[in-house]
């Protein structure tokens, strides 16, 4: 799509700036960056373009190819509150007043058009590119001097307060700190991240989409995170510590013993072997351990569905699909309850292995799913030049 084309006919006048905001991949250490630990995810190729040019007076008109039904949404710099009306709109909103709220010198509005790539409610956190793609775009036009570490807090701010979704910190950091061709080993708790090459030479990373359109992601997410809340209090009076990342394996027999709610059990149990799995991950990585890994994708997925309840049939059948067809290993990647799976394939059998998948996963659930065979790249960036299109 030619964006910067598309933007002068919404927005006729000067040349627009182009900004691109990737998506991320998850590829092991789920629902455990909400609980201090650390996580193992990828910036992607795919993600969220933004054409963009600062206005003389207050009014901040947005308008977005992926929401064409809901046309153009305009506010003015001094009206910026959440509206359901206002659709998706809302993430690039909140980012504006809260950074209004913190005292940012924002002196005039702008226009932005946005169009992404990234499939809605597939677990690839299109909420979080476009969160951090304003984020980047205010910090730019008006020489805010942010950090992307508090880019991506910003976005989590507005994720958790201004749009009511209880997320960690993970989507936002990834996005914004992004490194071609690696994965980012992330301490959720401090926010330090470590670049870890994310590729196995001779195999490929595919994305795997149910197609299922989610219903209940949000209200059970945020179950999930009160549970852990729940637990974390109740563990401390015995051993004090501010995550349940903090807990070890050492740790689960006395917790089990503690917890006399098999559903808090549960839990922890995943979040505590998650943990451990990711850590373990990284090694794998570096030693070019590529069924080493793979067996923790397989070990992940069945603790997210078993323990954590938060697969599906949808994503299980596909995860399902993908092994019987080859696949070395795959996961659940996201918040679940449908969205998408990651699989670790062999280069040469990257068709096959869709094809097969394919027809599985339609016999057993009448879906068909998408594909998408992703490279990992920078984050957050304005692009100039070739960059361009």
């Amino acid at each position: 799509m030619d964006l910067i084309q598309r933007f002068l006919n919404q927005f006729p006048g000067d040349q627009p700036r182009l900004f691109f905001s990737p998506g991320r991949v998850n590829l092991i250490g789920e629902h455990i960056d909400y609980n201090g630990g650390f996580v193992f995810p990828a910036a992607i190729h795919l993600g969220t373009y933004g054409a963009v040019r600062k206005r003389k007076d207050a009014l901040i008109r947005l308008y977005s190819y992926n929401f064409m039904e809901q046309g153009l949404i305009s506010t003015d710099l001094h009206q910026l509150h959440y509206d359901d009306n206002q659709g998706w709109a809302n993430y690039a909103i909140g980012i504006i007043h809260e950074l209004m709220q913190r005292g940012a010198k924002i002196a005039c509005g702008f226009d932005l058009l946005i169009w992404g790539n990234l499939p809605p409610q597939s677990g690839l956190s299109s909420s979080a590119s476009l969160e951090v793609l304003v984020a980047y775009i205010c910090n730019t036009l008006y020489d805010l001097g942010l950090s992307r570490q508090e880019m991506a807090l910003l976005g989590q701010h507005v994720e958790n307060h201004f749009m009511g979704m209880h997320c960690g910190i993970m989507d936002q950091l990834a996005i914004s700190s992004g490194m071609k061709d690696h994965g980012l080993l992330m301490n959720t708790d401090t926010l330090e991240v470590v670049p870890a090459r994310a590729q196995f030479e001779g195999y490929t990373w595919l994305i795997m989409n149910t197609n299922y359109k989610r219903k209940t992601t949000e209200s059970k997410y945020n179950e999930r995170v009160k549970e852990c809340k729940e637990a974390l209090q109740k563990l401390a009076l015995k051993k004090r510590v501010v995550h349940l990342c903090e807990y070890t394996i050492s740790d689960l027999d006395w917790i089990h013993q503690e917890l006399t709610d098999p559903i808090l059990w549960k839990r922890v149990r995943h979040v505590v072997t998650e943990q451990a799995r990711t850590i373990l991950a990284k090694t794998m990585m570096e030693e070019h351990d590529v069924m080493g890994f793979a067996k923790l994708l397989d070990q992940s997925h069945q603790s997210l569905k078993e323990d954590y309840e938060v697969t599906g049939i949808y994503l299980d059948k596909l995860v399902g699909a993908a092994k019987a067809s080859g696949a070395c290993g795959a996961r659940v990647t996201g918040a679940g309850f449908g969205g998408c799976a990651i699989a670790l394939v062999r280069n040469d059998q990257i068709k096959s292995i869709q094809q097969d998948i394919s027809r599985i996963y339609q016999q057993k659930t009448g879906l068909m799913p998408s594909f998408y065979v992703v490279h990992f790249v920078d984050g957050v960036r304005e692009l100039t030049g070739d960059d361009q299109r």
